[in-house]
Parts: structure tokens; C-alpha cells; sequence
């Protein structure tokens, strides 16, 4: 490669980078260069050689050690980020299109570690692919000829990503519980898509975790609590990706009330995303048994601590976010008397952090269904728990925390108030953790509100107090369709 040579500092201005280098399409171009001429020559060929030098320096250089490209028309999004195709640059952006048309997949994701015998496999399988065969023929010639830092975006992974742009360019919905829905359903399929693809590639995707994390926080410094009214909801399809969810919001709520900065708080939120991160290696048979775990699978459950310390220190570099993720992924189920697992002769103190996670995904656990349960735990059931015969085994300042974030009556929870009304709890709130927010299911005299017209008590009138919490046997109410409403 020719050698640049450095012009001596004069002190005058210094040059500035091309705009398109600042929009990202060098990557774009640098890409479709690449497969034109693998086409053409192999890699012996010193041009195509060079070619294939400069484009693994770029991935190497690229945030968070990988690059990835997804084309679309005449838009192409370089790491997440849209780079739009400048005069002449349309034309090359529209023949990316069709090569990844072609080979029917939505984009392309290249890892640091990428070395340039496995980018040549890549591009002579890209060429070598009969495209009526499909995307998934395409991916398992990849992976048996030993390409595991060069993958394929997929078109169900591309339809998540396009969900997820186009509900960012949308308007945002004015109302609270509204913006609360799209951003939790936005993060549940944030997650999934970020875990299924780190079971692929043996490490978490922090940049789209982190994307999905800062809406949370946000609602929560503005002091919109709705959003961890729906943590209650536990019908979802996808409990695995929920929880994870639920976690990090309770997560974000706690660390708000115990004084947390916002930057510490977004870092607290991606560690309670991927906190369970080493369940990916558990096999599925044992992470779904319905009945008891036997010896040899909870020695395989127990593992999973140190399976998501191992995945994230693949991660290149080390980050104070990946210091955090590290210690909660190991220590989100140890306690304060120096129980749980995994064991240890000389334990490192628990983090703040991983406290906080640990308390948030025990209250999430208790409240969602289990086979060995006939119902969950109440969120006020839970609650008990953990204050009273559980109580030492976990940081008071962070019980305090999840008290002051869910209330007294979490959200889901029935209650009889001393006039007589009975209603549901849609979550605490900041003024006063014994006045929840509710929702109004049956007034004095047996009546009922409309369903199409609910009365809302934000919080619960001053007027009145709670008599006594009801036993959801009691009402036959649809608890989690209320919540989600």
C-alpha cells in the first residue's frame, strides 16, 4: 500500500473530512467496490488485495468493534445511522440494494476480528450462491466454511429494524401511557432482536441496547411512571425478552430514586437488559422444563452467570459500561449474606449496580408465571416477601428504592377503598407511595364505569385511603388487559 506522508503542522487550519466520509458512505462504497471486484479477480490480486486491506481497517475502526450495513432503494444505514446517497453516489447505492435483493437477505454485519482470508470466503460463498436456494443456504455455507465474524442480516431482522425506524420518525404520541406503550413494545422487540443475534455471534450488540434504553430513562426523569405500570403485564408471547425488559425499567426507576446521573443510569438500564445474557448458552429443553430441575440441570443453570461474563469480555476493550455488565451478568444472583450462585472462596463486593438488578429481577420473577406456582405472586404479594422474611438478604437503601418506584400497591394489584370503591392499581406515585394511581372497576353501589369511558384516579383522592388490599380470587377482572388498556 502506498505510504501517505504527513505534511509538517504550519499552524494553519487543518483539513476537514469529505462530507460523504462524514455521512458514512465510504462504507457504502468501500462495500460495493469490494463485491464488484471479488466478481472479477480472486484474492491474490493485488488491487482486489488492497481493497480488501482498507475495508477490514474500516471495520476495525468502526464504534464498538463492528460495522454493519443495511441498503435499502437509495437510503443505506451505516451502524444504525441513515446515510443518505449524494448525486452520483444513488446509483451505487441502489446496486448495494439489489446484491442484498439478490441473495434475499436485509444487510450485512462485519466483527473486528475479522481477518482477510475469512472476508475472501465471504465474498467468493456471496458470488458462488445460487439465490433461489435462500437466504438460510447462503448462511450455513458461511458457517461451514468457518466465517464467523462476517454474518447476514436477515429480512425478519430487517422488518424489526424498519419497525423500529419508522416508529422513530414518527410523530410521538402525545399522551404518557401511550408513549409508555410504544416504548416498552419497542424495547421487547429491541431485545429480541439484539439477543437472538448475540446467540449467533457469541456477543451482545451494546449500540441498539443502548438505543432502546434512553427512551426508558427519559420517560422516568420526566416522572412518567406509567411505563413501570406495564412491567405488571404477564401475558406477554415472549416472556424471556419481557423480563429482560422489566427488569431494566425497574432497574432505571430504583437507581432514579437512589440518585443515580443520567449517564450512570442508561449504562444501569443496557446491564438489567442483558443481565440473564449467559441464558443464551443454557439449552432450551432446560431454560422451558415445566416440572423441577434435576442436579445435572441446575449445575447447567448455574452456569449461566459466568457464560455472560465470558460473552461480554469479548467484547473489544474495555468500557466502564462493560466493567459494569460484567459484574452484574456474574452477580445478579448472589445476596448479601454471600448465598447464591455461582460460589465463590474470596467474593468481590457486590456492586451497586448488580444490587440493584438483582432486587429488580427477584420482584419480576416472583410476579410472573411459573409451572411449580398455581398463580404468581401479586405485586404486593412480592413485595411482602422481600420485606419481611427476605429482607436481609438483600440492600435496604434498594428495597426502599423499589418501594418508592412501584409503591406501596404495585401495579395489578386490587383494592377496596374506605368508601367502598373497588379498583386497580395502575402504579405508585412520586407525591405519595400510599395513593397509588388507579383505575376505577366498581363503584359503592355495585355499579360499574363504562368500559369505553374509565375513570382514572392519578393519584387516589386525598378523600379516601386504601381498607384493604383485595385477593384477586375475590373480583373476576382481567387484570392484565386493564394494565395494557
Amino acid at each position: 500500500m502506498t505510504e501517505r506522508i504527513r505534511e509538517p503542522d504550519r499552524g494553519g487550519p487543518r483539513p476537514v473530512r469529505n462530507a460523504d466520509e462524514e455521512a458514512g458512505a465510504p462504507e457504502v462504497l468501500q462495500l460495493l467496490g469490494l463485491l464488484r471486484a471479488s466478481r472479477i479477480y480472486d484474492l491474490s490480486n493485488q488491487v482486489l488485495r488492497q481493497q480488501v486491506l482498507a475495508f477490514l481497517a474500516r471495520v476495525a475502526g468502526a464504534t464498538e468493534g463492528e460495522l454493519t450495513l443495511v441498503a435499502m432503494g437509495q437510503a443505506c444505514y451505516v451502524n444504525g445511522s441513515r446515510v443518505r446517497a449524494r448525486g452520483h453516489q444513488s446509483a451505487a447505492f441502489e446496486s448495494l440494494s439489489r446484491e442484498f435483493e439478490r441473495q434475499r437477505v436485509g444487510g450485512v454485519r462485519f466483527l473486528s476480528e475479522l481477518r482477510p482470508d475469512e472476508l475472501g470466503a465471504f465474498l467468493r460463498i456471496w458470488h458462488d450462491h445460487v439465490e433461489a436456494t435462500g437466504a438460510d443456504a447462503l448462511a450455513t455455507a458461511l458457517a461451514g466454511a468457518g466465517v464467523l465474524h462476517a454474518s447476514l442480516i436477515t429480512l425478519e431482522e430487517l422488518a424489526a429494524l424498519s419497525a423500529g425506524l419508522e416508529d422513530a420518525d414518527a410523530h410521538p404520541p402525545q399522551d404518557e401511557h401511550e408513549r409508555a406503550r410504544v416504548n416498552f413494545a419497542r424495547a421487547v422487540r429491541g431485545t429480541r432482536s439484539a439477543l437472538t443475534r448475540a446467540a449467533k455471534t457469541g456477543r451482545p450488540a451494546m449500540r441498539p441496547i443502548k438505543r432502546l434504553v434512553q427512551p426508558i430513562v427519559d420517560s422516568i426523569l420526566q416522572n412518567e411512571y406509567s411505563i413501570i405500570g406495564l412491567t405488571a403485564i404477564k401475558d406477554h408471547d415472549e416472556y424471556t425478552y419481557a423480563h429482560c425488559v422489566n427488569v431494566s425499567i425497574l432497574s432505571i426507576g430504583m437507581g432514579q430514586q437512589l440518585g443515580l446521573s443520567r449517564v450512570e443510569l442508561s449504562d444501569l438500564g443496557v446491564a438489567a437488559v442483558l443481565h440473564d445474557l449467559g441464558k443464551l448458552h443454557i439449552p432450551p429443553q432446560v431454560l422451558g422444563k415445566s416440572g423441577k430441575l434435576d442436579e445435572a440441570e441446575w449445575t447447567l443453570m448455574r452456569r449461566h452467570p459466568i457464560e455472560g461474563m465470558r460473552m461480554v469480555l469479548g467484547l473489544p476493550g474495555l468500557t466502564p459500561l462493560t466493567l459494569k455488565l460484567i459484574r452484574v451478568c456474574l452477580q445478579h444472583h448472589l445476596v448479601l449474606d454471600g448465598t447464591g450462585y455461582p460460589t465463590s472462596t474470596a467474593p468481590a463486593p457486590l456492586s451497586t449496580a448488580s444490587r440493584i438488578v438483582t432486587v429488580a429481577d427477584c420482584f419480576d420473577a416472583l410476579t410472573s408465571h411459573r409451572s411449580y406456582r398455581a398463580r404468581p405472586f401479586t405485586g404486593y404479594e412480592a413485595l411482602k416477601l422481600l420485606l419481611a422474611p427476605e429482607r436481609k438478604l438483600y440492600d435496604l437503601a434498594v428495597l426502599w428504592a423499589l418501594i418508592k418506584t412501584v409503591g406501596l400497591y404495585p401495579a395489578g394489584t386490587l383494592l377496596l377503598t374506605t368508601c367502598g370503591h373497588v379498583v386497580v392499581s395502575l402504579g405508585g406515585h412520586p407525591e405519595d407511595i400510599r395513593r397509588p394511581r388507579c383505575r376505577v372497576l366498581a363503584y359503592p353501589d355495585g355499579t360499574m364505569p363504562l368500559e369505553s369511558e374509565p375513570e382514572i384516579w392519578s393519584p387516589m383522592p386525598r378523600t379516601m385511603a386504601v381498607a384493604r388490599v383485595v385477593h384477586p380470587d375475590e373480583f373476576d377482572f382481567e387484570v392484565d388487559r386493564l394494565l395494557a388498556a
